[in-house]
């Protein structure tokens, strides 16, 4: 994922996510605190 080279300032991939949880390629879990270029943050998962 290249989302406005917000991740990979860490060296992390995502490779799943769910709500405000993501997952990188080694299954770390991680809160996602992004909030968005001028967006509404409601997660990662379709309601």
């Amino acid at each position: 994922m290249n989302l406005f080279d917000v991740y990979p300032l860490n060296n992390i991939e995502i490779v799943k996510a769910s709500g405000s949880i993501v997952w990188d390629a080694e299954g770390t879990e991680y809160l996602d605190l992004y909030g968005g270029h001028a967006v509404i943050s409601i997660g990662h998962t379709h309601p």
